[in-house]
């Protein structure tokens, strides 16, 4: 997209530009919905690192740093018309500010009303569904029942955590993850540890228990829920008291 070239910082979102970002963030999930209010009263502050349609949003007086890290995506949508389509992501805020991403092909012909476009997002996911888009199976695995839900789609590459309270799907980061479970499990084959596209293609080889057990031990040091491991202490049986025993140190 290169239609902002030429506008001065800070400015509020335009229309269409705040309608795209929305789409990503369901009003119907509480989660989602504060994140709605955030951005309706923020300001763009100027281009992130990755210059035009990567944009910083915060109050009308903060300025952008440029040595901060991206933090890791909260949400994304795409939105699909006959003439083109656009891509957004949202990150999660850091000290009041949100980094968000809008690009796109023939973005300029895109119609400001949306009633007509085809609005697809993983927000939008809810225990029991299949895949957003294209109906594609996914793996449920609940990690507290009907509460806290590990969700694995093959065909698109994704893992997420589902958290009913708020209603988020948080992405996780596959190799993180992945990289986490081979040490856990203590697969040494390097074919298999080093391969992170193995947990999609061979995801049937891997138990519940192994694939719960990996993620907890990543979420441990990366943080990507709140989680309370006493929960999973309790669990402890002669099979897995080794692993358990790992949480009750931390």
């Amino acid at each position: 997209m290169q239609q902002n070239l030429n506008i001065e910082f800070p400015r509020k979102l335009f229309e269409r530009e705040k309608n795209w970002l929305l789409t990503a963030l369901p009003e119907n999930k509480l989660g989602y919905k504060q994140y709605r209010d955030i951005i309706e009263s923020l300001y763009v502050i100027g281009n992130g690192r990755f210059g035009d349609g990567n944009f910083i949003l915060g109050q009308e007086n903060d300025e952008v740093d440029p040595d901060i890290s991206s933090t890791p995506i909260f949400a994304v949508a795409t939105i699909i018309f006959d003439v083109g389509k656009v891509y957004v992501a949202i990150h999660e805020e850091l000290d009041g500010q949100i980094e968000v991403d809008i690009n796109g092909t023939a973005a300029d012909m895109i119609p400001d009303d949306l009633s007509q476009a085809r609005v697809w997002t993983y927000s939008d996911w809810v225990p029991g569904e299949k895949a957003p888009l294209d109906n594609t199976e996914v793996r449920e695995i609940h990690l507290i029942k009907n509460e806290i839900i590990l969700v694995i789609a093959p065909a698109h590459k994704k893992v997420w955590v589902y958290n009913a309270k708020s209603g988020i799907n948080h992405f996780v980061p596959v190799t993180n993850y992945y990289n986490e479970m081979m040490m856990l499990i203590n697969i040494k084959d390097s074919e298999t540890a080093l391969n992170p596209g193995k947990l999609f293609t061979n995801l049937n080889d891997f138990s519940d228990e192994e694939l719960i057990q990996g993620f907890l031990v990543y979420n441990k040091y990366w943080r990507r829920i709140e989680l309370d491991y006493h929960l999973f202490e309790k669990k402890e049986t002669k099979k897995n008291k080794s692993f358990f025993s790992f949480f009750s140190k931390g």
